[in-house]
C-alpha cells in the first residue's frame, strides 16, 4: 500500500510538473537551463535568490527530481499558491527568531536521506530584485554538515513577474539557471565558520554573474515606466492623416472626421497630460491596432469597399497575433505595429485592385506571419504556420480564389518596408531600454 501511494504521488507530481511548465512557458516564457549540474541521485542543497512568490516553483518545475523547498509559512495560507508549493514538497519554516532550528533539522535530516533540499539564503523576497547584501548561511551549514554538494541557482525576470509590492504577477520573461556545485570537500582544509564564509562567497559571485544583467534591467524598466511619454510617432500620424484625407475626399462629410480627430486627440493628451503608467503605455502602443479594428469598417463603407466576413475572427487574429510582443523589446513591437499600420494602408489600395472583402483576412495575419518569421519572435516557430494557415484556410474556406493575390502582396510589400527601413527607439530609449515589450512601456 506504501508503495501504491508512493507510485501515485509520483504520478501526480509529474504531471502536476508539465501541466505548470506548459503555463509558465506561455505565461512567463519559462526557460530552464544547466540541468545536468543537478545530481542524478543522492543528496543535494539547491540554494537561489528569491524574487518572487513564484521561486520554488520555477526551481522544481525545470528539474526532474523534487525540491524539498524550505518555504515561509506564510506561502501556504495563500490560495493555490500554498496548494501547489505543498505538492512540490515544500515544508513551512517560521522566521521568527529561535523558530527556524526545528525546520533545519527536519532538512538535515532529508538531505541525510539522499534528497534534495532547496533553500532561499536571504531569507525573504529581495525588496529590488538584486541579492540582499546580508544572507543566512542555512545552506552552506547545511551543506557541510551532510556532505552533500551545494548548487547554486539564479532566477531572473521573476522580481518583474511578480514584485513584493504587487498582489498578482504579469506577463514577462523569467529564466532558471542551475552552476555547477560547489563542494563541501573543497574546504575541509579551514575552520568551520572560515569554511561556511567562503562557500557563501562562492555561491553569491555565481549567482550574481548572471543575476546583474536581468536586475540592470529590470531597473531600467521601471525607471522608464516613469519616465516621460513618448511623442507623436510617425506611423499613428500617418494613419491618422491618410484616413482623414481619405474619407474627407470620397465622403466629403465632416462625421468621418470624429474618429480621426478623437484619436489625435488622445495621442497629443497622452503626450503631453496623462500620467504615464504601465496600462497607459500598454494602451498608448497598441493603439493603432485599436483604432484599425474599430474604426476600420466605417472606413470601409465611407470608401465604398466591400465589408469583411467573420470581423470577430479576424480581431481575434490579430489580437492573438501581438501576445509575443508583450515579452519582446519595445523596438521590435513598435516595428511590428508600424507594419501593421503599412499592411493596412497597402490593404486599402489592394481592395481599390481586387474588391473582396475577404481582403484583410490575407493581408493583415500574413503581414504578422512574415514580421515574426523575419524576427524570429516569442512563439514564432508556432505563431509563423498558423497565422499563415489562416490567411490561406480562412480566405479560401469563405470562398476566397486568385482574386486575393493583390492582397498577399499588399502583405508583402508592408513587410519589405519594414526589413529596409527598421524601426529606431528616439536617441536615447534605446539605451534606457532594450527588453521591454512594447505593450508594457
Amino acid at each position: 500500500m506504501t508503495w501504491l501511494r508512493g507510485r501515485l504521488g509520483h504520478s501526480l507530481r509529474f504531471v502536476e510538473r508539465r501541466i505548470l511548465r506548459a503555463f509558465f512557458r506561455f505565461f512567463f516564457i519559462y526557460e530552464c537551463r544547466g540541468q545536468t549540474n543537478m545530481p542524478l541521485t543522492g543528496p543535494a542543497v539547491v540554494a537561489s535568490n528569491h524574487p518572487s512568490y513564484l521561486d520554488s516553483v520555477l526551481l522544481s518545475i525545470g528539474v526532474r527530481r523534487p525540491i524539498r523547498f524550505m518555504a515561509w509559512e506564510g506561502l501556504f495560507r495563500v490560495p493555490l499558491l500554498g496548494w501547489v508549493i505543498r505538492s512540490f514538497g515544500a515544508f513551512p519554516v517560521n522566521p521568527a527568531k529561535g523558530k527556524g532550528r526545528e525546520a533545519y533539522e527536519k532538512a538535515k535530516a532529508l538531505v541525510k536521506a539522499g534528497k534534495v533540499v532547496g533553500i532561499f539564503p536571504e531569507g525573504h523576497r529581495s525588496h529590488g530584485g538584486r541579492l540582499e547584501p546580508t544572507l543566512k548561511e542555512g545552506a552552506a551549514r547545511l551543506a557541510r554538515e551532510t556532505g552533500a554538494p551545494l548548487l547554486p541557482a539564479t532566477i531572473t525576470g521573476a522580481y518583474r513577474a511578480w514584485p513584493h509590492f504587487r498582489s498578482l504577477p504579469r506577463p514577462a520573461r523569467i529564466r532558471v539557471r542551475f552552476h555547477a556545485p560547489i563542494h563541501p570537500g573543497s574546504y575541509v582544509h579551514l575552520r568551520e565558520e572560515e569554511a561556511i564564509d567562503a562557500m557563501m562567497a562562492e555561491w553569491r559571485q555565481r549567482v550574481e554573474r548572471t543575476l546583474h544583467p536581468g536586475a540592470r534591467a529590470d531597473q531600467r524598466i521601471s525607471t522608464l515606466y516613469r519616465g516621460k511619454a513618448p511623442g507623436l510617432r510617425a506611423y499613428e500620424l500617418l494613419m491618422v492623416v491618410a484616413v482623414s484625407v481619405l474619407l474627407w475626399v470620397r465622403s466629403g462629410s465632416w462625421m468621418y472626421q470624429i474618429a480621426p480627430v478623437a484619436y489625435l486627440t488622445y495621442l497629443v493628451c497622452d503626450s503631453t497630460i496623462i500620467p504615464q503608467r504601465r496600462l497607459v503605455r500598454w494602451l498608448r502602443n497598441t493603439s493603432p491596432l485599436t483604432f484599425i479594428l474599430t474604426f476600420g469598417p466605417a472606413v470601409l463603407e465611407a470608401l465604398g469597399l466591400p465589408e469583411v466576413p467573420a470581423p470577430h475572427a479576424l480581431t481575434a487574429t490579430l489580437i492573438g497575433a501581438m501576445v509575443p510582443y508583450f515579452y519582446e523589446r519595445l523596438q521590435m513591437g513598435l516595428g511590428y505595429m508600424r507594419g501593421l499600420v503599412a499592411a493596412s494602408l497597402f490593404e486599402l489600395a489592394a481592395l481599390h485592385v481586387a474588391p473582396t472583402g475577404l481582403g484583410p483576412h490575407v493581408a493583415l495575419p500574413f503581414y504578422a506571419a512574415a514580421y515574426a518569421a523575419w524576427q524570429k519572435t516569442v512563439f514564432w516557430r508556432s505563431a509563423v504556420p498558423l497565422l499563415g494557415l489562416y490567411a490561406v484556410a480562412a480566405s479560401w474556406y469563405m470562398g476566397g480564389r486568385e482574386e486575393l493575390l493583390p492582397h498577399g502582396l499588399a502583405a508583402l510589400a508592408a513587410w519589405a518596408v519594414g526589413a529596409l527601413f527598421p524601426y529606431r527607439l528616439p536617441r536615447g530609449s534605446e539605451k534606457e531600454e532594450r527588453r521591454d515589450p512594447p505593450a508594457s512601456a
